[in-house]
């Protein structure tokens, strides 16, 4: 803008001063269309007025014949951008390196693109149109065709994250970035945008299932389940003070199976979270959920009201006010109505109503003020549209589920911190130990296919599942050697005694030569699979 705004002050100073100076060059005689023409002839370097002898040119007529060129060479080359623009950042995003390629122009897509962008990324989208962002390069094109693919830039791409409405075409083009031929220094990680949570929950779980390297890091990734992660790891609920739901659209149905499985993981020894569920058919949905998620009967002592949207408001249709409140009708104006009119729920608190909104530019905040804070609205959009959420894949949600169950294990058994430096929560796990649940999480479906069965999303607790003591004793044999192996790649070896200081570690070695607690250790690893898949949302399944 400021470089246009700067044009146009040059043409018309030059215009001015071509002006000024023929009125003196040409002496009284000229007429005013003369001076005119003479002026604007300076743009085309063709002033006929120079073609003959005269007297010495003024300044102001010195400095018009040069800027007035300047102009026109500026308009010219401006005009052969944009006349070529469409072309010129076609080869920039083919020639792009390290950068990220975002197919679609949903919600998602949009934010994703935003936040990429403050981080200094270089973005290519693949879409009908460009981004109104000039630093986002455009491809049009369908994303699930190679040559487009190849035009993004794909073979030297960081990251690619599919976006589309329909999870099958988003599936078809990570499939399609797959296939891609690219050079094994250059890893794409590849994130599907899969709106349903079960299908997204089957697909992470056919990736786990995945024994042999594919050469691209593929996941799939649901908006409502970050989501609801998001809103828990935030403002998470820290004691067993009634919690009331109302709503259950998709991110409804999500966020009470992750209040189940938050309170379950943080809070194992209070007891079940007192949960209210409030909807048009709760009765019935809150049962489905139930028969096919069990950790909800365990975790949470539910109790389902069946109300119209418009009977919410009702003061005789809703029992006291609980301490947290979620609104989280799938249309975001009428989650704002229930929550402006139902008076009753505003007395929890700071903090205690919260509103499922699409956006945060979807509702004007300050509208909220005088609430003393009770009532705010949660973007799911917004917080699910997160590059590093996004990339937090299977491996990494099962190595936390991993750590979260030793740790309930250890305080079951009355462990203490001080004689074990991994009694602490993840985030404060020392690097070295989480890639440890990390390597683990990942040889699930190795071991998982050795004894005939796969993973799967937790949707039929009563199918039932537990190893036989052949399957234990095979996979707790497995589980030893890629620890050995794991071990030796770090430096260590067999020693009499753990020595963290020489690397040394008596059980380094064949299982054949490990002690009794040594080869139970690995038993109780293999054991605790289903438990730990239970937590994150999995099960597993004999297929033979």
């Amino acid at each position: 803008m400021a470089l246009r705004l700067s044009f146009a002050v040059l043409v018309v100073a030059s215009f001015v001063l071509g002006l000024v100076g023929f009125a003196a060059y040409l002496q009284p005689g000229a007429s005013a269309f003369d001076l005119v023409y003479y002026s604007l002839q300076l743009f085309v370097l063709d002033p006929a007025p120079f073609d003959v002898d005269h007297e010495p040119l003024g300044w102001a007529l010195e400095v018009a014949r040069f800027t007035a060129p300047a102009a026109t060479i500026y308009a010219l080359v401006a005009g052969l951008l944009l006349l070529f623009s469409t072309e010129i950042r076609r080869l920039r995003a083919r020639g792009s390196r390290g950068h990220a390629v975002v197919c679609g122009t949903g919600p998602i897509a949009g934010v994703l693109t935003r936040r990429l962008r403050t981080a200094g990324r270089g973005v290519v989208q693949i879409a009908p149109t460009p981004n109104a962002d000039r630093g986002v390069l455009h491809v049009e094109g369908d994303p699930r065709d190679p040559s487009v693919l190849r035009a993004a830039g794909i073979e030297r791409a960081a990251v690619l994250y599919a976006c589309e409405s329909d999870s099958a075409t988003n599936t078809a083009i990570a499939l399609a970035a797959h296939a891609m031929p690219r050079p094994k220094t250059r890893p794409l990680a590849a994130y599907g945008l899969i709106s349903d949570p079960d299908m997204c929950a089957a697909l992470r779980a056919r990736r786990l299932g995945l024994t042999r390297p594919t050469g691209l890091h593929l996941d799939f990734f649901n908006p409502d389940t970050l989501a609801a992660r998001v809103l828990l790891q935030n403002d998470p609920p820290t004691t067993a003070d009634p919690v009331m739901l109302i709503g259950l659209g998709t991110f409804g149905r999500t966020l009470l199976l992750e209040l189940a499985r938050h309170w379950r993981l943080h809070a194992p020894d209070s007891g079940p979270l007192p949960v209210t569920v409030v909807d048009a058919a709760a009765t019935s949905t809150v049962a489905a959920l139930c028969a096919r998620h069990d950790l909800l009967l365990t975790a949470c002592d539910l109790e389902a009201i069946d109300l119209e949207p418009e009977q919410v408001s009702l003061p005789e249709m809703l029992p006291q006010a609980s301490r947290r409140v979620y609104v989280c009708y799938p249309d975001q104006d009428l989650a704002l109505k229930v929550a402006l009119t139902s008076l009753r729920l505003w007395g929890g608190g700071p903090g205690s109503l919260v509103v499922r909104v699409d956006h945060a530019a979807a509702f004007d905040s300050s509208l909220l003020e005088g609430l003393d804070g009770a009532l705010r609205v949660f973007p799911v959009t917004d917080a699910a549209g997160d590059p590093a959420l996004i990339s937090e894949d299977l491996v990494e949600t099962l190595a936390k589920a991993a750590h979260n169950h030793y740790l309930a294990d250890q305080r079951g058994r009355g462990a203490r911190f001080a004689l074990n430096p991994s009694l602490v929560p993840w985030e404060e796990l020392e690097e070295s130990k989480r890639e440890s649940n990390r390597l683990l999480a990942e040889d699930i479906g190795r071991k998982l296919k050795e004894v005939g069965c796969a993973l799967g999303p937790r949707v039929d607790p009563d199918l039932g599942f537990a190893f036989t003591e052949g399957e234990i004793e095979l996979l707790a044999e497995m589980e030893h050697v890629r620890w050995v192996r794991m071990m030796v790649s770090r430096g260590w070896s067999h020693g009499p005694l753990r020595d963290d200081e020489n690397k040394t570690h008596p059980d380094i070695g064949d299982w054949s030569t490990l002690s009794a607690s040594a080869k139970e250790k690995d038993r109780d690893t293999v054991r605790n699979l289903p438990g730990i898949l239970a937590l994150a949302g999995f099960q597993v399944v004999r297929t033979r």
